[in-house]
This record gives C-alpha cells, sequence and structure tokens, in this order.
C-alpha cells in the first residue's frame, strides 16, 4: 500500500483542484496545499509511513484552512457598487402630486419626475411642498419633510 501512496495523493490533489476549479467559493484549495505536501513526504522513499501522510495531510490543510481563511474571505467579499441613484439620498425636490401613508405621489428632482411615498406614516405631502429624499425602495423614493429655514430645492 505505502507504495502507491504516492499515487493517492495525486489523484486526490487533482481531483481537489478541479472541484475548486468548479465552484465559486474557496472549498477545496486547503486539501489541494495539504495532498501535495503529502505526495513529496511519500516520495522520499522508506521515510515516511502512510499513517503519517495522512497526519501530515490532514495538519497542512488545517494550518492552511486556519491561517489563511480569513484573508481569502475579506479577499472574496463581494463590494456592494452603488449606483446613481443612491446619489439621491439627501437631495430636495418639490411635490408634484400630494401622498401620504395610502397613496404615493410625484416629486422633481434636478427635472426628473419620480414616485414618492412618505418615509414616516404620519407625514402628509402636499403640492409644492419641499421634500428631501431618505431612501429609495424599489422604484419609489421615500421622502421627509424638510424643516428648518430654508424651505428652496
Amino acid at each position: 500500500m505505502e507504495q502507491w501512496m504516492w499515487l493517492v495523493w495525486l489523484v486526490l490533489a487533482v481531483v481537489c483542484f478541479i472541484a475548486e476549479a468548479v465552484t465559486a467559493a474557496v472549498v477545496s484549495i486547503w486539501f489541494v496545499a495539504g495532498a501535495l505536501v503529502a505526495l513529496v513526504f511519500s516520495l522520499i522513499p522508506d521515510f515516511t509511513p502512510f499513517w503519517v501522510e495522512i497526519i501530515i495531510f490532514v495538519g497542512v490543510s488545517a494550518v492552511l484552512f486556519v491561517a489563511l481563511r480569513p484573508f481569502i474571505a475579506k479577499y472574496m467579499k463581494k463590494k456592494v457598487v452603488k449606483s446613481n441613484v443612491d446619489g439621491m439620498i439627501g437631495k430636495r425636490g418639490i411635490i408634484l402630486t400630494g401622498c401620504d401613508s395610502l397613496a404615493a405621489g410625484e416629486i422633481t428632482i434636478n427635472g426628473v419626475t419620480w414616485t414618492a411615498m412618505p418615509a414616516n406614516d404620519e407625514d402628509v405631502f402636499q403640492e409644492g411642498e419641499v421634500a428631501s429624499v431618505a431612501a429609495i425602495e424599489g422604484n419609489k423614493l421615500l421622502i421627509n419633510k424638510v424643516r428648518g429655514k430654508s424651505d428652496k430645492a
């Protein structure tokens, strides 16, 4: 059995590499490295029994997983790309059609008309009022009343 362990480690490394290549996540790269290290030890004649090679495989795979997983997870983390619509938050506009918590209205910001709903259920907006964008939900702007000295859009 020990004379064929190099083949076992080679096959395991190739299978794990293929499994890693067909998945989007980092799943089995640790086992590829562990199998390759065990393969190197199995090629040294009369040096390592197969049970030591198994310990080497498990140990190297575990150490690499624990040591590198946080770095790779951070690198692989998907970054949220903001769209130009996200730039609408905080902008002010003029209410074209009144709205409340039961009926959507319309607001114009930078010459573009948007569907709007109050961010707070108790707010009621009348035509001509100034409102600011609090959030975006689907294709609707959630708006707040503008309170302060300047009511210009």
